[in-house]
């Protein structure tokens, strides 16, 4: 329920049925002013507003690491590229079966591996159904953009966020330096989470949906593009308050 409600566009449709139920039943004051909020929630859920301010208050904690700024590129970084999603399909290659989600963290962590000599990419993420597991495909991809096999790790297991931490924490211990590579909505909760487990990550986040003047805009033509940036706020904003009572 909590997470049907975290959706701007189903408070929309129940506004609207509310409206439409209480024109049905002749409560014609009531229809109109549950329309009237309807109007009022989409303007607002729709244009850059509030959702660029919510997203912004995630995507700027962090930068992309520079390798420049690190002191010693000797070190043997683990990049942790957590899970973004795949498909299947015979006809394209593993790089193609990767969601555009998964595919910018992949480039990321690639980025880093190849300015960082001695840095294994640790690849994780499972398959909901018993098919090829994100970490594979992931893999998969990163050799064909030329990544040395040896330098892969992999962890198969993990659904969420918070049991990729877990896993890597049980398997790799804390010791190790660790850059995590996710989304930069994502970012804060994935620190969060691997700090948990006694891990203080370098973040370097990528899939910026903000970037350049969208970043600083505040009104537009309504577009569905605002409703999803909220949805992706609202979401990361409550799962960020679950993993701080956890």
């Amino acid at each position: 329920m909590i997470k049907f409600l975290l959706d701007p566009f189903n408070i929309l449709w129940l506004f609207v049925l509310t409206g439409l139920v209480a024109y049905l039943f002749k409560k014609r004051a009531i229809a109109g002013a549950v329309f009237i909020i309807s109007g009022g929630w989409f303007l607002l859920i729709s244009t850059p507003l509030v959702p660029s301010f919510l997203l912004n208050s995630l995507e700027d904690q962090y930068e992309p690491v520079s390798v420049a700024a690190i002191a010693d590129v000797q070190a043997p970084y683990h990049i942790v590229v957590l899970g973004g999603g795949h498909g299947f399909d015979d006809r394209l290659p593993p790089n193609s079966l990767l969601s555009l989600n998964a595919l910018g963290r992949l480039n990321e962590g690639i980025r880093l591996h190849r300015q960082l000599p001695n840095s294994m990419l640790v690849l994780s993420g499972y398959s909901s159904s018993g098919r090829t597991t994100q970490a594979e495909m992931l893999r998969n991809a990163a050799i064909l953009l030329g990544v040395e096999e040896d330098k892969l790790l992999i962890q198969k297991e993990p659904g969420n966020t918070y049991e990729e931490a877990e896993v890597y924490a049980e398997r790799f211990g804390t010791g190790q330096p660790v850059i995590v590579v996710t989304s930069a909505a994502h970012m804060p909760r994935a620190v969060i989470v691997f700090e948990k487990f006694g891990i203080t990550p370098l973040p370097s986040p990528t899939n910026y949906r903000l970037k350049g003047s969208w970043k600083r805009k505040k009104l537009s033509l309504p577009a569905l593009n605002n409703i999803d940036n909220l949805r992706i706020s609202l979401s990361e904003h409550a799962a960020i308050i679950r993993e701080k009572f956890r």
